[in-house]
């Protein structure tokens, strides 16, 4: 679903889709981020320093070859957490515990995992009861 790296600098926003998602990109979302499941079609990049919901701060691969099947929503869950929390400090420059931050992942589900060979997730950092402004990845 995500592939390659961004800068992060958006023109101007516009809809967008799970395809489109890269490291770097700031988003808003119509459903918010917190505890919530996120669907793409709610998902709006924008550009970093405008107020947003969240940033996409790694994408990663699942090994599964591309015919394999689904394994289940929780072991896809699992391992885009355990990938997720792993590449945190490398954008931030903090851990997660001594972060002010949250974070969520975007994967694929059985049906894009199954029908277009989905396995990639992206990592989203969000904060809890509030937004963000400007990019947190460190300098």
């Amino acid at each position: 679903m995500l592939a390659g790296c961004g800068d992060g600098k958006v023109e101007k926003a516009g809809a967008s889709t799970l395809f489109h998602l890269k490291t770097g990109d700031c988003f808003e979302s119509s459903a918010g981020t917190a505890g919530r499941t996120v669907g793409i079609k709610d998902v709006t990049i924008v550009p970093c320093e405008r107020v947003h919901d969240g940033e996409v701060f790694a994408v990663v691969s699942h090994p599964a070859a591309r015919g394999a099947d689904y394994p289940g929503d929780e072991a896809v869950a699992d391992f885009a957490a355990a990938e997720c929390l792993q590449r945190f400090p490398a954008y931030t420059g903090a851990g997660y515990d001594d972060s002010d931050l949250e974070v969520a992942s975007v994967r694929p589900d059985h049906e894009s995992w199954t029908d277009a060979g989905d396995r990639d997730a992206a990592c989203v950092l969000y904060k809890k009861d509030s937004r963000l402004t400007g990019s947190r990845r460190k300098a």
